[in-house]
């Protein structure tokens, strides 16, 4: 049955938004950006690539579906040049972290990224949901090599092998243990920030001390 007032439309459907103004030339870069802001807010609402629309995110920027296909090849490609910002920032901050360790303390530059990590994280909840807890679409194992969370990864291995160039060894498979430091973070930090307990973050720089006197030994 038709809604009172006009036509039926799908729950959280956004309004038609008039025509985008065309960009000047030379201004495609532009409007990459607004379809990744716009995506970014569509993504937030819905939380999974598979309920993200093309045409949602079209009608959001003002622009005809197939212009996305100008800058993005597929939905996969726009949901992670979404998630690439935050990561890129969370992995730009955990570095700065790192060079601001003592010289030739190894040990204590991986520290400083985890608690960079944690800051990170509880500064900006909403970039963390979206880079954590969106629900995203499997790809072939070649193409995942590509995900922006390779920046996090990468940086966490690399870490680990100057700690274990420094005479530390890494307990358990070495393969794993950056997925373990990653899991081990977003674990406490879900727990830390759902929990109804006063929140301090000295909680989570005791937690990654903890963490680190478990998985690395002389």
């Amino acid at each position: 049955m038709a809604e009172q007032g006009g036509q039926s439309r799908a729950a959280g459907a956004a309004p038609e938004r008039a025509p985008r103004v065309r960009n000047p030339r030379g201004q495609g870069e532009r409007l990459r950006e607004d379809i990744l802001r716009a995506g970014g807010r569509l993504l937030e609402q819905v939380g999974s690539e598979d309920a993200l629309s093309l045409r949602a995110v079209a009608r959001e920027v003002g622009i005809a579906t197939p212009s996305i296909y100008r800058h993005f090849s597929d939905k996969t490609e726009l949901v992670w040049a979404v998630l690439a910002e935050h990561y890129e920032r969370l992995a730009e901050v955990m570095s700065e972290a790192d060079a601001s360790a003592p010289e030739g303390d190894p040990l204590a530059g991986l520290r400083a990224q985890l608690g960079a990590y944690c800051r990170f994280a509880v500064a900006n909840p909403a970039k963390y949901r979206l880079m954590c807890e969106t629900w995203q679409t499997p790809v072939t194992d070649e193409r995942l090599h590509g995900h922006p969370a390779g920046l996090l990864l990468r940086s966490l291995a690399q870490a680990l092998e100057r700690c274990e160039d420094a005479g530390w060894r890494v307990r358990g498979t070495r393969a794993e243990a950056p997925y373990l430091l990653w899991c081990s973070l977003h674990g406490r930090i879900t727990l830390w920030q759902v929990m109804p307990r006063q929140k301090d973050p000295a909680r989570l720089d005791r937690f990654v001390d903890e963490l680190l006197s478990l998985l690395l030994e002389r």
